[in-house]
């Protein structure tokens, strides 16, 4: 929580850095997410190329399972997901790792006007 006695730059930084730290952990959730949906899809892929090209194959759209007549186009389709989500990674890994520089540069000025802020009320005293 920020402190009623502290001025209102250092409240504002500390508000910045609060926020900025909630991001991240959006970002991170993100990354979880996409990172899960990126080995299913992996995992898909290698099924679909143990698989023998007799063998039926369905897809789930919603709520309707149909049958797929073109197993490589599916391959391929999926193969694009799967890169597509690799990139996205990279992105979001990118993106965090930027805030988090931020964060750790926010959270050392805080510490800087917070320690600069007390040496100067034990002044008063």
């Amino acid at each position: 929580m920020v402190e009623p006695n502290l001025n209102a730059y250092l409240q504002n930084q500390i508000k910045q850095a609060q926020d900025l730290q909630a991001q991240i952990e959006q970002v991170a959730n993100q990354r979880y997410q996409l990172d899960l949906k990126v080995k299913e899809l992996d995992k898909t892929l290698k099924e679909l190329n143990n698989i023998g090209n007799d063998t039926p194959v369905y897809k789930n759209v919603g709520p309707v399972i149909y049958k797929i007549d073109d197993k490589n186009k599916l391959i391929s389709d999926l193969e694009e997901q799967k890169e597509l989500g690799q990139m996205r990674l990279k992105t979001l890994e990118s993106q965090q790792k930027s805030m988090e520089s931020k964060y750790k540069e926010l959270e050392e000025t805080i510490q800087k006007k917070y320690e600069e802020s007390t040496k100067g009320n034990q002044g008063i005293n």
